[in-house]
């Protein structure tokens, strides 16, 4: 049997679109009810990467969680909303407020339930063990609820990548900081897929990120909501709509591989819309995560001639704000706030690209060699 995904158009963030694309997607699928499993507890895990207005397009938007409140209810849920964003361990409050998640709370008298404060259980995955939020372990059901976006060091972010949200700050980085590549670090976010696999995806692509997201990058509208029972068919749907090649993402290609959905577009049943309805022509990709579609062989070769690099800049928004989150977010303290900014020891650096990720004022920017510029 194929797997099925709902595409939806949705033309923009005003609640009664939001609220009728939702409706239908789940109609397409048979109903929230007939496709989750039975219990009392409903986590809804959106990306909240950092405290931005969920206008940039850097999180999910809280108008497409609204109407799976609605529907989780009616289906005899108790939900609630949760994620681990960058930044929440000094201040979480910035982070719901300024995603429009604490307005959201306030109006649906849903909890929000920050992964970090609380314990954590250990569980062994196929590649090694890491830590899992107790929320997520608890909940009956996780209603995992991503953002279409683009990724500097795995190509593509959405429903698999949305699920390391599950692991909490220090242990990310620690997984950061041992497995710093993109392909080798995209199996360990595909092990972790396989220990938190969420009952049920939606995807805000109403307006997506595109160029060197998951943060940096500019917000595209495309216009849709994609939903399915299968994150990696959601992801392979919504990857190809941005231009990637059918199962070339390695963090798709890989979940694929191991069993844990499909990627491969032939065993995928599209319900709703054409996706070539929908105009996503010249969708940019990010020019790092590109590298990650070269053969390894070839970069491991000319490894000293293509590298990725943070670049940082106090024109670029920080001199004011001086937070210090790419300070506390780098996993291998390659990062020194000095009077005049931010300065990264390029000797220590394993080009991970945490700082980018987290950056809330875009003051970090991704800087590439002559010759990986050639490629990307």
């Amino acid at each position: 049997m194929k797997a099925r995904v709902a595409l939806v158009a949705c033309s923009d963030y005003e609640s009664e679109n939001v609220r009728a694309a939702v409706r239908r997607a789940l109609e397409l699928l048979g109903g929230l009810s007939a496709v989750l499993p039975r219990g009392e507890s409903a986590l809804l895990k959106p990306n909240l990467l950092s405290a931005r207005n969920p206008d940039r397009a850097v999180t999910t938007h809280p108008a497409v969680l609204e109407p799976l409140i609605e529907a989780s209810r009616a289906a005899g849920f108790s939900p609630s909303i949760g994620d681990s964003p960058g930044g929440a361990l000094r201040g979480v409050e910035r982070v719901w407020r300024n995603t429009g998640m604490q307005d959201l709370s306030e109006r649906t008298g849903v909890p929000l339930v920050n992964f970090e404060g609380g314990s954590s259980v250990e569980m062994r995955g196929s590649l090694r063990s890491y830590m899992i939020a107790r929320p997520v372990i608890d909940a009956d059901v996780v209603i995992n609820v991503a953002k279409m976006k683009t990724h500097v060091l795995t190509a593509y972010t959405g429903c698999v990548k949305n699920m390391f949200g599950a692991v909490p700050g220090f242990a990310k980085g620690r997984l950061h900081s041992d497995v710093p590549r993109p392909v080798p670090f995209s199996r360990h976010i595909v092990d972790i897929y396989s220990l938190v696999r969420p009952s049920f995806n939606l995807m805000d692509a109403v307006v997506a990120m595109e160029g060197d997201g998951p943060s940096g990058g500019k917000p595209r509208k495309v216009g849709a909501i994609l939903a399915g029972t299968d994150g990696v068919a959601v992801d392979a749907v919504a990857a190809q709509m941005m231009g990637f090649r059918e199962v070339a993402v390695p963090m798709l290609r890989q979940a694929h591989e191991r069993g844990l959905g499909t990627a491969s577009l032939s065993e995928i049943e599209i319900l709703g819309d054409d996706p070539d309805s929908f105009d996503t022509e010249g969708f940019q990709l990010p020019r790092p995560g590109l590298l990650n579609l070269i053969p390894s062989f070839i970069v491991k070769a000319l490894k000293p001639w293509i590298w990725v690099y943070p670049e940082m800049s106090k024109d670029w928004g920080c001199q004011a704000e001086r937070c210090g989150l790419c300070v506390r977010s780098c996993p291998v303290g390659a990062i020194e706030m000095t009077e005049t900014g931010p300065v990264v020891d390029r000797k220590t650096c394993v080009e991970c690209l945490c700082c980018h990720e987290v950056c809330p004022h875009d003051a970090v920017r991704v800087r590439l060699s002559w010759l990986a510029g050639r490629f990307a």
